[in-house]
């Protein structure tokens, strides 16, 4: 019984579904009746239908936020340009200091490490750098691919750990004006890596980057500098939570070569560890980075290519490694 009364509510309300069109259509006709008459008192006279007046057809515009996109990433373009060009200095982000400015840029960077008995190659670092805002820039990194000469013929390969940074650019000057910037910074790497290749633990890093130029008849110079804490989420004990002070002097000027102009950025960086506590409490290590890079190349109207690489090396007793090779090629595009 109960299942003869569900299947004559089912049809009933079938039916009424397939009639509603037509008394919406014919609101005057014999099929509105009686009920028709009764909405219209209702409502003061007003018919009132539960249907829509009309219904959306292939021409109407529905909300999409792919309609207009093209003009929409034309705008977001042009504020990166205007920020980029227009609201700090000209700069080039240098090999090993994280810059202060703000880059949108696919960056990709190797190095080859030695140190007393093993040799380190790192492949692929670095990653995609995004400019949502005015004032922000996101760098998503992507885990690079680690390889350890132990020695004796015993290697260890893997993935390193995946990071993030997030940049906010407080105040800053463009070069044809007071030519300065201070920018407030946030990474995170996450222990994702493989074993034996991995840090073992997360790490937060606050910092703080500034920089200064100084414009002159024969060339621009500047200075890039970022103060850094690194924090792990344990074995602080072990670890510590190393200070880090990162230099980069740089002299800017497109050098005449073969009849060309080649935008040219000689530079040499200094990078500072202290070590306030953990195992290596007590260390003062300094490393220092001489380095040559070109660019930028202009590939498109957006685009371009720079090609640069260093040599670092340790000049302090106390040291992570003694020497390295550093190569960067990136594409910005702004």
């Amino acid at each position: 019984m109960k299942k003869k009364f569900l299947l004559i509510i089912t049809m009933v309300l079938l039916a009424s579904a397939v009639a509603m069109p037509s008394l919406a259509s014919d609101p005057g006709g014999q099929g509105a009746g009686q009920n028709s008459d009764s909405s219209s008192s209702a409502a003061g006279g007003k018919k009132v239908s539960l249907l829509p007046d009309s219904l959306p057809s292939d021409h109407d515009q529905v909300y999409s936020p792919f309609v207009d996109f093209k003009a929409k990433y034309n705008d977001w373009l042009d504020m990166v340009h205007r920020s980029h060009e227009e609201e700090q200095p000209h700069w080039m982000t240098p090999i090993v200091t994280i810059t202060p400015t703000l880059q949108q840029e696919i960056r990709t960077d190797f190095s080859f490490n030695h140190a007393k008995g093993l040799d380190t190659n790192t492949y692929v670092s670095k990653g995609t750098e995004i400019m949502p805002t005015e004032n922000t820039e996101f760098i998503f990194g992507n885990p690079n691919w680690v390889t350890k000469d132990l020695g004796g013929g015993k290697q260890v390969s893997g993935w390193g750990d995946w990071y993030t940074l997030g940049k906010y650019r407080l105040v800053s000057s463009p070069s044809s004006a007071g030519d300065y910037i201070v920018t407030f910074m946030l990474s995170a790497s996450f222990a994702t890596g493989s074993p034996q290749i991995s840090a073992g633990h997360n790490v937060v890093t606050p910092m703080l980057s500034f920089g200064k130029g100084i414009k002159t008849s024969i060339g621009e110079f500047d200075y890039q500098g970022t103060v850094s804490s690194a924090i792990p989420d344990a074995g602080i004990s072990k670890f510590g939570t190393p200070i880090t002070w990162s230099s980069a002097f740089q002299y800017g000027n497109p050098f005449n070569i073969g009849g060309y102009k080649i935008p040219l950025w000689p530079e040499l960086e200094t990078t500072w560890v202290s070590y306030p506590n953990g195992s290596n409490r007590g260390q003062q290590q300094l490393y220092l980075t001489p380095g040559l890079i070109a660019g930028r190349f202009k590939l498109t109207e957006h685009t371009y290519f720079v090609l640069g690489a260093g040599y670092q090396f340790a000049v302090t007793s106390d040291r992570a490694y003694d020497h390295q090779w550093q190569v960067t090629m990136r594409i910005p595009y702004f």
